[in-house]
């Protein structure tokens, strides 16, 4: 466990998982000045993590013109900053003191409802539990949770440290004054924050979803290649990618799983009905950039 001996007077800040959201989280809090627990599930993944925000805060100390630009003394600006890091291998230590608990593992039902109980055996009563959900609905998990009224959604953007904005989720028991404070922590961070009710997808996904589904669609029709497919939608809308391109971006697995959430809480949407297409690649281990193989190869 790395210690911070960072005086500070702001709450600690806990995060359950060290993935790309859960490590991209962490890098903004701290940047901000919080006090960060990061759980995962190995000491390999939450090194690589911590190795992983060294390497951006230094990238970020880089770019400030009043910083010398001497590579020791950017690393000595990102290793401050990272004192304000604690890696956990164990949810209940993790969860000790934090002011906020924010879960940031995969879209797995099952599984956040576990790190939820196992986080509530040992954080404060009055702990704001947060869940970092693309697309579940957060009812699903409130019957876990202790006191809905502090129970509420960030759902971050990847990559975190780029992308301004937050959806900001709460249900009918969340509380105003929770609502309030996560609106004002977001700007504390340097996010953007919009309210979102709880329903599938909220906002952004509601929408990107099945804009995407159809440019697979397109392209499984043979109507246009990926490559005039993605060309059309950057220079004819001005999108900064197209959507093939952004579907290897976000992983196929990862919209697979999706697809499959909205089929299941929207029954009977032909928007969200499986596509032969997706399925192969994913069966095939061809999940986008993060393999170097999807519909394009990197």
């Amino acid at each position: 466990m790395v210690q911070s001996e960072v005086p500070n007077d702001k709450p600690l800040i806990a995060i359950f998982g060290a993935g790309m959201m859960g490590s991209g989280i962490a890098q903004v809090c701290i940047q901000a000045g919080y006090p960060v627990n990061l759980y995962g599930r190995s000491e390999k993944k939450l090194l690589e993590a911590r190795e992983t925000i060294k390497k951006n805060l230094i990238r970020v100390a880089g770019k400030k013109t009043e910083v010398p630009s001497e590579p020791a003394a950017l690393e000595q600006i990102a290793l401050l900053q990272l004192e304000l890091l604690q890696i956990h291998t164990d949810i209940a230590s993790a969860a000790e003191d934090a002011a906020m608990a924010i879960e940031a593992v995969a879209e797995n039902l099952d599984l956040k409802l576990d790190i939820f109980q196992t986080i509530q055996k040992t954080c404060p009563e009055n702990c704001m539990l947060i869940t970092n959900t693309s697309s579940l609905k957060l009812s699903q998990m409130t019957p876990v949770i202790n006191n809905p009224s502090l129970f509420a959604g960030l759902h971050f953007f990847n990559p975190v440290p780029v992308m301004k904005l937050v959806e900001v989720v709460s249900t009918d028991e969340t509380s105003p004054e929770t609502t309030e404070f996560l609106f004002n922590f977001c700007k504390e961070i340097k996010k953007l924050p919009v309210a979102a009710k709880d329903t599938p997808g909220f906002i952004v996904n509601r929408l990107l979803i099945p804009y995407l589904m159809d440019s697979i669609r397109m392209l499984e029709r043979g109507d246009a290649t990926k490559e005039d497919i993605d060309t059309a939608m950057r220079f004819g809308t001005s999108y900064p990618m197209g959507p093939i391109e952004l579907c290897d971006y976000v992983g196929l697995d990862v919209l697979q799983s999706t697809l499959k959430i909205f089929r299941e809480t929207l029954p009977g949407d032909a928007r969200f009905a499986p596509i032969q297409l997706l399925d192969k690649l994913v069966a095939e281990g061809k999940l986008g950039r993060k393999t170097k193989q999807g519909f394009y190869t990197y």
